[in-house]
Protein backbone atom coordinates (compact mmCIF):
# COMPACT_ATOMS: atom_id res chain seq x y z
CA UNK A 1 0.00 0.00 0.00
CA UNK A 2 1.03 3.57 -0.58
CA UNK A 3 0.02 6.64 1.43
CA UNK A 4 0.57 10.37 1.47
CA UNK A 5 1.20 11.75 4.96
CA UNK A 6 0.55 15.46 5.53
CA UNK A 7 0.69 17.75 8.54
CA UNK A 8 0.89 21.45 9.27
CA UNK A 9 4.28 22.40 10.68
CA UNK A 10 4.21 25.29 13.12
CA UNK A 11 8.01 25.39 12.79
CA UNK A 12 7.86 26.34 9.10
CA UNK A 13 4.27 27.66 8.99
CA UNK A 14 3.54 25.38 6.03
CA UNK A 15 2.04 22.04 5.14
CA UNK A 16 4.60 19.25 4.80
CA UNK A 17 4.05 15.88 3.16
CA UNK A 18 5.76 12.52 2.82
CA UNK A 19 4.98 9.90 0.18
CA UNK A 20 5.47 6.44 1.68
CA UNK A 21 6.72 5.27 -1.75
CA UNK A 22 9.97 7.08 -0.83
CA UNK A 23 10.49 4.85 2.20
CA UNK A 24 12.62 1.74 1.96
CA UNK A 25 10.26 -0.13 4.29
CA UNK A 26 7.08 -1.74 2.89
CA UNK A 27 3.81 -0.37 4.25
CA UNK A 28 1.28 -3.24 4.66
CA UNK A 29 -1.51 -1.04 5.99
CA UNK A 30 -2.21 2.38 7.52
CA UNK A 31 -2.06 0.95 11.05
CA UNK A 32 1.63 0.18 10.42
CA UNK A 33 2.60 3.77 9.57
CA UNK A 34 3.53 4.89 13.14
CA UNK A 35 5.68 1.75 13.66
CA UNK A 36 7.49 2.20 10.33
CA UNK A 37 8.12 5.92 10.96
CA UNK A 38 9.46 5.10 14.41
CA UNK A 39 11.87 2.58 12.82
CA UNK A 40 13.36 5.23 10.50
CA UNK A 41 13.96 8.23 12.79
CA UNK A 42 16.30 10.06 10.41
CA UNK A 43 13.65 10.32 7.66
CA UNK A 44 10.91 11.07 10.18
CA UNK A 45 12.98 13.86 11.75
CA UNK A 46 13.79 15.31 8.32
CA UNK A 47 10.09 15.34 7.48
CA UNK A 48 8.63 16.47 10.84
CA UNK A 49 11.56 18.82 11.60
CA UNK A 50 11.29 17.86 15.28
CA UNK A 51 11.18 14.76 17.44
CA UNK A 52 7.58 13.80 18.18
CA UNK A 53 5.97 10.65 19.45
CA UNK A 54 3.31 9.29 17.11
CA UNK A 55 -0.03 7.99 18.30
CA UNK A 56 -1.79 5.06 16.63
CA UNK A 57 -3.53 5.32 13.27
CA UNK A 58 -7.17 6.30 13.71
CA UNK A 59 -9.68 5.97 10.85
CA UNK A 60 -11.34 9.27 9.92
CA UNK A 61 -14.29 9.98 12.19
CA UNK A 62 -15.33 13.36 10.80
CA UNK A 63 -14.10 15.43 13.74
CA UNK A 64 -11.42 18.04 13.13
CA UNK A 65 -8.16 17.02 14.81
CA UNK A 66 -5.38 19.51 15.33
CA UNK A 67 -1.74 18.54 15.64
CA UNK A 68 -2.13 15.34 13.64
CA UNK A 69 -0.79 13.73 10.50
CA UNK A 70 -3.46 13.29 7.83
CA UNK A 71 -3.23 9.98 5.97
CA UNK A 72 -4.37 9.77 2.33
CA UNK A 73 -4.42 6.63 0.18
CA UNK A 74 -2.47 6.91 -3.10
CA UNK A 75 -2.38 4.74 -6.18
CA UNK A 76 0.43 2.22 -5.86
CA UNK A 77 1.45 2.57 -9.51
CA UNK A 78 2.04 6.34 -9.50
CA UNK A 79 5.48 7.87 -9.42
CA UNK A 80 6.75 9.15 -6.05
CA UNK A 81 5.68 12.67 -5.14
CA UNK A 82 8.83 14.77 -4.91
CA UNK A 83 12.02 13.49 -3.41
CA UNK A 84 11.10 14.09 0.21
CA UNK A 85 12.77 17.50 0.35
CA UNK A 86 10.72 19.37 -2.26
CA UNK A 87 8.31 22.08 -1.14
CA UNK A 88 4.93 21.02 -2.49
CA UNK A 89 2.70 23.45 -0.56
CA UNK A 90 0.43 24.66 -3.38
CA UNK A 91 0.09 21.17 -4.89
CA UNK A 92 -0.59 19.66 -1.47
CA UNK A 93 -3.31 22.19 -0.62
CA UNK A 94 -5.06 21.46 -3.93
CA UNK A 95 -4.70 17.72 -3.31
CA UNK A 96 -6.17 18.05 0.18
CA UNK A 97 -9.16 20.00 -1.14
CA UNK A 98 -9.98 17.30 -3.68
CA UNK A 99 -9.25 14.19 -1.53
CA UNK A 100 -10.47 13.00 1.82
CA UNK A 101 -8.06 11.50 4.39
CA UNK A 102 -8.64 7.88 5.37
CA UNK A 103 -7.38 8.57 8.87
CA UNK A 104 -5.07 10.47 11.18
CA UNK A 105 -2.06 9.86 13.38
CA UNK A 106 -1.92 12.14 16.39
CA UNK A 107 1.33 13.96 17.02
CA UNK A 108 1.96 13.54 20.72
CA UNK A 109 4.26 15.56 22.93
CA UNK A 110 7.85 16.01 21.96
CA UNK A 111 9.76 12.89 22.89
CA UNK A 112 11.81 13.70 25.99
CA UNK A 113 13.50 10.29 25.84
CA UNK A 114 14.51 10.76 22.21
CA UNK A 115 15.86 14.24 22.94
CA UNK A 116 17.92 12.96 25.86
CA UNK A 117 19.29 10.11 23.71
CA UNK A 118 20.20 12.57 20.93
CA UNK A 119 21.94 14.96 23.31
CA UNK A 120 23.80 12.10 24.99
CA UNK A 121 25.03 10.92 21.57
CA UNK A 122 26.16 14.47 20.70
CA UNK A 123 27.93 14.84 24.05
CA UNK A 124 29.71 11.55 23.38
CA UNK A 125 30.91 12.79 19.99
CA UNK A 126 32.13 16.09 21.46
CA UNK A 127 33.94 14.32 24.30
CA UNK A 128 35.88 12.12 21.88
CA UNK A 129 38.33 14.32 19.93
CA UNK A 130 39.34 13.32 16.43
CA UNK A 131 42.25 10.90 16.34
CA UNK A 132 44.64 10.77 13.39
CA UNK A 133 44.58 6.97 13.50
CA UNK A 134 40.76 6.82 13.11
CA UNK A 135 39.54 5.39 9.81
CA UNK A 136 37.54 8.54 8.95
CA UNK A 137 40.55 10.79 9.60
CA UNK A 138 42.78 8.54 7.49
CA UNK A 139 40.31 8.67 4.60
CA UNK A 140 40.08 12.47 4.82
CA UNK A 141 43.88 12.82 4.88
CA UNK A 142 44.17 10.48 1.87
CA UNK A 143 41.65 12.61 -0.03
CA UNK A 144 43.60 15.75 0.83
CA UNK A 145 46.87 14.17 -0.35
CA UNK A 146 45.32 13.00 -3.62
CA UNK A 147 43.46 16.27 -4.29
CA UNK A 148 44.16 17.81 -7.68
CA UNK A 149 42.56 21.20 -8.33
CA UNK A 150 40.40 21.56 -11.41
CA UNK A 151 41.47 24.08 -14.11
CA UNK A 152 38.83 26.57 -12.89
CA UNK A 153 40.22 26.43 -9.34
CA UNK A 154 43.76 26.91 -10.65
CA UNK A 155 42.70 30.03 -12.59
CA UNK A 156 40.96 31.41 -9.48
CA UNK A 157 44.15 30.89 -7.46
CA UNK A 158 46.26 32.72 -10.09
CA UNK A 159 43.79 35.62 -10.20
CA UNK A 160 43.82 35.89 -6.41
CA UNK A 161 47.64 35.97 -6.36
CA UNK A 162 47.68 38.65 -9.10
CA UNK A 163 45.14 40.73 -7.18
CA UNK A 164 47.23 40.54 -4.01
CA UNK A 165 50.42 41.51 -5.91
CA UNK A 166 48.77 44.55 -7.50
CA UNK A 167 47.65 45.95 -4.13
Amino acid sequence: MRYLLAFYSATTSQWRCLDTALLSVPMPGPEDIPRVLHAIPDITLQWLLERRELGPFEPTSGEAITDAVLVYRLEASGSPIGDGTDYLGAWLEMFMQSHRPIGTIRLLATSQRAQFESFDALRGLVAAPLQARDEACQQTMDLMKDYVPTPAEERADVLEIQRQESV
